[in-house]
């Protein structure tokens, strides 16, 4: 009898550990954005087949590498990356940030949840959080459940990834995680295609100057944001799309900016599709869509392909903000279904082609046909 309790305690302790193995694993796998079904119908009867949507990141599940306070984790995604992809798990606690952690390919960063793994700015760090460069070309990275936090001090980034046009970073996945606290951009993709950011909260960045806002995206194609708020940027923006192209963004929030909530601007930006995105509290503009050259922003130019083409809002709510929309030459574009309730102006539109489809207007629009017309206060260099 004792040597068959004995069996079927072994037995036992042994499925426990395959148990245990198959629950880590799970829990290191991305978990896919569910687009909700209105999305995709209003997409196909307004751009047809146009829009391309994301790729996901390949993951490499089988390497697993941890990590408690106090060890390395260079040295611990340098380990994955060299055995051709893997996990650096970071186990429960406060690490300080006293280098940059450079990132690399086929990496799957994970914490155990946002309120218990902590990354924090080191009292002497001066550069990013989390760094890409230009070389080599990264692809195939999640970094998921953890909070990176800064100290407002210097000019810092959180996460900073800088592509080339020729050699693109792609598939970059940040899920359920914080990036709150730096002094410069919390999270600044520039060059970098299939962005998917999910569950994630970009807050008290920019503390530096207004040039620098929760979440800069400059020069990217292929962006996916889900449930993610971008409020309380200390100077600059929620969010700034620069030359972006194909961004899905569902769920959003931004509050209480002291500057604008959204800019969106520059080449190739287009194919903008905003659904239950809710702006709320902006001292300035809650959507800022100019068409001025990026490269000569002192000279108004009107030209469309400065500006961006083929926008939909959808569901959004653009509320108690100082102006709700300030656009010049969009054109191809939709609002469906939103609520603007906004203090001076809901949507100043200054030679634009957008459709209302059963939206409301509670303070009311401008339609402006010559630039003498656009209100002075409302500056170019917004």
């Amino acid at each position: 009898m004792t040597a068959i309790l004995k069996r079927g305690l072994i037995c036992f302790l042994a499925f426990c550990s395959i148990l245990s193995a198959f629950s880590q694993e799970v829990s290191n796998k991305l978990e896919k954005v569910i687009i909700e079904p209105e999305v995709y119908t209003i997409m196909s009867d307004k751009w047809d087949k146009e829009f391309i949507h994301v790729t996901y990141p390949k993951q490499w599940l089988e390497t697993i590498i941890h990590v408690k306070p106090g060890e390395s984790i260079q040295n611990a995604i340098d380990k994955a990356n060299s055995a051709g992809g893997g996990v650096v798990l970071l186990e429960e606690g406060t690490y300080i940030l006293e280098n940059t952690i450079t990132l690399k390919s086929k990496i799957t960063l994970v914490g155990a949840g946002k309120k218990k793994t902590i990354l924090k700015q080191g009292p002497n760090m001066q550069g990013s959080g989390f760094n890409i460069e230009d070389k080599p070309q990264i692809t195939d990275l999640v970094i998921k459940d953890l909070t990176l936090k800064g100290t407002r001090k210097g000019k810092s980034n959180g996460i900073l990834i800088r592509g080339r046009n020729e050699s693109r970073h792609t598939r970059i996945m940040l899920q359920n995680i914080n990036v709150t606290d730096w002094s410069a951009q919390g999270v600044h993709m520039k060059r970098t295609n299939n962005i998917i950011m999910d569950n994630c909260n970009f807050q008290f960045n920019g503390s530096a100057g207004g040039l620098y806002h929760n979440v800069y995206f400059l020069y990217n194609k292929y962006i996916l944001q889900s449930d993610c708020d971008m409020s309380y940027p200390v100077k600059g923006k929620g969010n700034k799309y620069t030359s972006c192209e194909y961004v899905l963004s569902q769920r959003c929030t931004i509050k209480d900016t002291k500057t604008n909530g959204i800019q969106i601007d520059h080449e190739e930006a287009g194919y903008i599709f905003f659904h239950k995105y809710h702006i709320s509290g902006c001292a300035r503009v809650a959507l800022w869509f100019p068409c001025e050259d990026y490269y000569n922003k002192y000279n108004y130019t009107e030209n469309p392909k400065y500006a961006p083409q083929k926008v939909i809002l959808n569901r959004c709510e653009i509320i108690n903000n100082t102006w709700g929309a300030m656009w010049r030459a969009v054109n191809e574009s939709y609002v469906i279904n939103s609520v603007f309730d906004n203090e001076n102006i809901d949507m100043g539109l200054l030679k634009c082609d957008v459709i209302m489809e059963n939206s409301t207007f509670k303070k009311g629009n401008e339609i402006y046909t010559d630039k003498k017309q656009w209100p002075s206060d409302v500056k170019i260099l917004w």
